[in-house]
C-alpha cells in the first residue's frame, strides 16, 4: 500500500476486516503519544532501544516519503548521519534518534509561509531542493518560492481534475507544456537553475501531482 493515499487505505482495510480478515497486532506510530510507554519502556538494553526506534522511524519515512519527498528525505538523511556520526555509541545513538523523532512528530509546526502544509508544501520544498539548491532562503527567495508554489499548484489542480487525467498522454503533455512556460515566464525565468533544471522540476511536479492527486483535488 506504499504510496496510497491515506482514504483509500482506510477503504481497504474496511474491506478486509469485511472478509472477517482482523488486525490482530495494532501498529504503533512514532508519532503516537504512547510510543514510549508501548514500544521502548519495555527494553533495558540502549542498542535495543536504538534499534526499536529506528525501525519505526524508517518504516514511518517508508510509507510517507511518496506524500512529502523532499520533507521525508531530509528525514532519512539526518538518520543516516546519526547512524554514522555515533556508530558504536549506543546511549547517543538513541538520544539523537529520539530527537529526530520528536522532530518528525512536531514536523506539523514547521512554518508554512500561508502554504496549505499537505497539498502545496510538498511542491515549495521540492523548488527549494533543485531551484534554490536546498540552502536558507532569504525572505525575497521564500516569497519568490511562494509565487511559484502558488502558480503551480493553482494550473497542476484544475489539469488534473479532467477526467481521465492520468490515461491521457495528451492531456499530461498539455500540462507538461504549461508548466514549462510558467517556469520560463518573465516571473519566474530568472530564478537561480530553472532554466537549465526545467526538465527535472517539471517531472517531479508531474510524478507528485500523480502520488498526491487525490489529496490536490479534494
Amino acid at each position: 500500500m506504499k504510496g496510497v493515499p491515506k482514504k483509500l487505505r482506510e477503504i481497504a482495510d474496511q474491506y478486509l476486516i469485511s472478509q472477517g480478515i482482523n488486525q490482530q497486532v495494532e501498529p504503533i506510530s512514532i508519532i503516537a503519544d504512547d510510543f514510549f510507554s508501548k514500544v521502548i519502556a519495555t527494553k533495558k538494553r540502549e542498542k535495543t532501544k536504538a534499534a526499536e526506534v529506528e525501525h519505526a522511524i524508517r518504516h514511518f519515512i517508508d510509507i510517507n516519503i511518496d506524500e512529502d519527498p523532499e520533507l521525508f528525505a531530509s528525514f532519512a538523511q539526518a538518520l543516516e548521519e546519526i547512524l554514522q556520526n555515533f556508530k558504536g555509541n549506543w546511549k547517543k545513538i538513541y538520544e539523537e534518534l529520539e530527537k529526530l523523532r520528536e522532530k518528525i512528530k512536531n514536523r506539523e509546526k514547521e512554518e508554512t509561509y500561508g502554504l496549505d502544509r499537505k497539498k502545496q508544501m510538498p511542491f515549495f520544498r521540492i523548488f527549494k531542493a533543485e531551484i534554490f539548491d536546498n540552502r536558507d532562503l532569504t525572505e525575497e527567495e521564500i516569497s519568490q518560492n511562494v509565487n511559484l508554489t502558488q502558480h503551480v499548484f493553482n494550473l497542476v489542480a484544475i489539469e488534473i481534475k479532467l477526467t481521465g487525467f492520468w490515461e491521457s498522454i495528451p492531456a499530461q503533455s498539455r500540462l507538461k507544456e504549461e508548466l514549462q512556460k510558467l517556469l520560463l515566464s518573465p516571473d519566474f525565468s530568472r530564478l537561480p537553475n530553472i532554466i537549465t533544471k526545467r526538465n527535472e522540476v517539471i517531472s517531479r511536479i508531474m510524478e507528485l501531482a500523480k502520488t498526491n492527486h487525490f489529496t490536490i483535488v479534494s
